[in-house]
């Protein structure tokens, strides 16, 4: 995919990713449009009609409606690129270096219905369908640590943190090329969760987290595409936060 022609995207899910991503194609010159949870949603809705470049897909893991019913709403999109945004958490608990020819092992719902779904997609998208699981994901005024803070007994404090920042995704959305068709959206940089929790609870004015050691080996998501047309990284270390 060009961010140098200009194309036409629909954005399904205009929240936190959504939004940035929206603003930031119609800062390079493409048109983009976008659903809100108030105007559409998969269980009660037909899908938008319309001829778009690419259609975004940015739910979070819909139980209430089942993986085939889901990809049936999409049978009538013509988009040339169908882009979803599925997860890491397909690989369930996996241990070691986990890459995108790992199969993935789900081993929650929200997990399983996103693996459900790419299958779906497949089916009908084939080649077309550009599928991105991204890590945990930090940027604007989200990051893990809030979620932490004042908390004792977090397990894990010597596994590895697997997160990307939004500036990178969108980057990587916008430039990923057609021939792409998985990717596994993660920084490089792979700190110890209680160093990484710790230090930026600390520059944030939060009291830290306690954490303890797990007996699991530790776990490094790793990408053997981006590296073939994403070197350029904003966010290579996780160490920029800013309040927006």
């Amino acid at each position: 995919m060009t961010k140098n022609i200009p194309s036409s995207w629909l954005i399904v899910g205009l929240g936190w990713l959504g939004e940035a991503l929206r603003l930031e194609l119609q800062a390079q010159g493409h048109h983009a449009t976008g659903t809100h949870r108030a105007n559409f949603d998969f269980l009660h809705n037909e899908f938008p009609v319309g001829n778009w470049d690419v259609v975004f897909l940015n739910t979070p893991p819909l139980t209430t409606i089942t993986p085939r019913a889901y990809a049936a709403k999409l049978t009538n999109v013509t988009a040339r690129r169908v882009i979803f945004i599925s997860s890491t958490s397909i690989y369930g608990a996996k241990c070691g270096e986990v890459t995108e020819a790992d199969a993935p092992s789900p081993d929650a719902p929200g997990g399983q219905w996103l693996a459900e779904v790419e299958q779906e997609l497949c089916s009908i998208f084939g080649d077309r369908l550009l599928i991105i699981r991204p890590g945990g994901l930090i940027g604007g005024k989200r990051h893990p640590v809030f979620h932490l803070q004042n908390r004792v007994g977090v397990s894990g404090g010597n596994e590895l943190v697997n997160l990307i920042h939004r500036d990178d995704l969108i980057a990587i959305i916008m430039t990923a090329p057609e021939s792409v068709t998985i990717i596994n959206a993660i920084a490089p940089a792979h700190p110890r969760k209680d160093d990484y929790y710790i230090k930026w609870a600390h520059q944030l004015g939060l009291t830290p987290p306690q954490f303890v050691e797990s007996e699991h080996a530790a776990r490094v998501i790793h990408s053997s595409v981006l590296p073939q047309f994403y070197t350029q990284w904003v966010h290579p270390n996780l160490d920029v936060y800013r309040i927006e």
